[in-house]
């Protein structure tokens, strides 16, 4: 059974998952993104997130009763959605009132914004079902699916695979990557982009040239308002068809750390948000063992910590690359830095990933019957700890000083592509015999480190690496 787990991650329909569990991540995180440009992050996109996937639901529901069972399924989902997202700005404006009119704290009004998300939910549930569960006994309606053209399928080699991981997504995947670009566009290429990113930066200055900073935020929070609306409706409409009593599970609360592991950039929010989806996916690929539930509901909770732990570190080792590039003065080697910045971001994800299969291996001995009882997951479990811990270690000093890299370029290669290469066996394996398998990732590993920069450091004399 675990085979077939790790079988089924490399496939075309994990990748589909993938893109389904990343939609309600991606939108929320970007509307964090243009809010916290402006300097007033929403932090209540759980509650908005959920009064929004409620009432997208109760409103396509009921829109059956009200235009008739024939019009009222081809209404019913946009009435639903259009509903959903003017709830969600609404409680960002309210949030908006609060803060800016009012004065008040933005953190203790956001707390507010997602209390009343969950508890308002279940009460107006409960009045109108009589369930505090669920809305299962509304015929709630769903966002349509998008049906590629049969053609794709037919092209040679790549058809099959591209087709069977974009086919019969829902529409609202489609809108949630298709945004990365629309909102990139309004940041960095419209004026109200511009005068969105100064509201935030310099608020003083950016009233003295002119701009109404305040109205900048508010259009700011009433845009992560819609984004966070939309990724709520997904929840309910395209990821499920009902309403489930705090259904969001905490993605509204993930979403607030996904800009920052993206480098505040859109691109970087969706690379984020799919690497969050990834895990997500991961969890319910696990969730087939026999293991207790908790433990693969852990798994993004812990990634989103780990991603905010690789983010601290890598703060750390660009502010310290700074100011030894700083120190260099006029002999500054621009190469040199933007090499040892990728390299040490390398070592990092090792690093981390590695304490990541810490607690697999945690896991296994917690859970034994999922893995084929304890003759089968003892020595598994014993393998991924001996492993990760040695990954980790071999990893850990080049974290810890970046500058060492180019001083010990050897052993950053080989830890580089020793770590790399054990994840990549994993892949291979799946295609190939052993041995070709762990030949072909080595290579793969060591080409990826040298990409990265290693070959820079290797043709540059030794004298001169000292001297950096």
């Amino acid at each position: 059974m675990f085979e077939n787990v790790i079988q089924s991650i490399f496939s075309a329909a994990f990748l589909a998952s993938i893109l389904r569990v990343a939609t309600p991540i991606l939108l929320p995180s970007l509307g964090a993104l243009v809010s916290g440009q402006a300097g007033v992050t929403n932090i209540g996109l759980e509650g908005t997130m959920l009064t929004a996937a409620f009432t997208g639901v109760v409103v396509s529901a009921y829109s059956q009763q009200w235009f008739g069972l024939e019009t009222g399924l081809v209404v019913g989902p946009w009435l639903g959605l259009a509903a959903g997202v003017l709830a969600a700005m609404l409680l960002a404006l309210l949030l908006g009132f609060f803060h800016l009119k009012l004065k008040a704290n933005l953190l203790l009004a956001s707390l507010a914004i997602n209390i009343l998300g969950s508890a308002g939910t279940v009460a107006i549930m409960y009045e109108l079902t009589g369930d505090r569960g669920n809305t299962s006994t509304l015929a709630s309606l769903t966002i349509p699916f998008i049906q590629l053209p049969e053609q794709i399928n037919q092209i040679p080699i790549i058809g099959p695979f591209i087709f069977e991981v974009f086919d019969n997504q829902s529409a609202m995947t489609w809108v949630a990557f298709i945004m990365i670009f629309v909102v990139w566009f309004m940041l960095y290429r419209t004026p109200f982009g511009m005068h969105l990113r100064a509201s935030g930066e310099n608020p003083s200055a950016a009233e003295s040239v002119g701009i109404p900073v305040m109205r900048t935020r508010y259009m700011a929070l009433l845009i992560s308002g819609f984004l966070g609306g939309l990724g709520g409706i997904h929840m309910s409409m395209g990821y499920l068809n009902l309403f489930q009593r705090d259904m969001t599970n905490g993605r509204g609360f993930i979403a607030l750390a996904t800009p920052l592991l993206g480098a505040n950039n859109p691109y970087g929010t969706g690379l984020a948000s799919l690497v969050f989806g990834f895990f997500d996916a991961l969890a319910i690929r696990i969730g087939t063992l026999q293991i207790p539930s908790q433990l693969p509901q852990m798994i993004p909770f812990i990634a989103t910590i780990m991603a905010l732990v690789i983010y601290a570190l890598q703060t750390r080792q660009s502010q310290r690359l700074r100011a030894l590039r700083a120190a260099q003065g006029e002999g500054f080697d621009g190469t040199y830095w933007r090499v040892l910045q990728q390299l040490s971001i390398l070592h990092v994800l090792l690093a981390m990933v590695a304490i990541i299969g810490i607690f697999i291996g945690v896991a296994i001995i917690a859970a034994p019957n999922g893995f084929g009882g304890p003759e089968t997951a003892n020595p598994l479990a014993l393998a991924f700890l001996v492993a990760s811990i040695l990954l980790a270690a071999i990893n850990t000093p080049f974290l810890i000083r970046a500058e060492r890299i180019p001083a010990q370029v050897w052993l950053s290669a080989a830890a580089g592509t020793v770590a790399l290469g054990v994840y990549l066996l994993l892949f291979f394996s799946l295609f190939f015999e052993t041995l070709p398998a762990l030949v072909l990732a080595l290579v793969l590993a060591f080409a990826v480190w040298m990409v990265l920069g290693g070959w820079y450091l290797l043709r540059r004399p030794r004298s001169s690496l000292a001297a950096a």
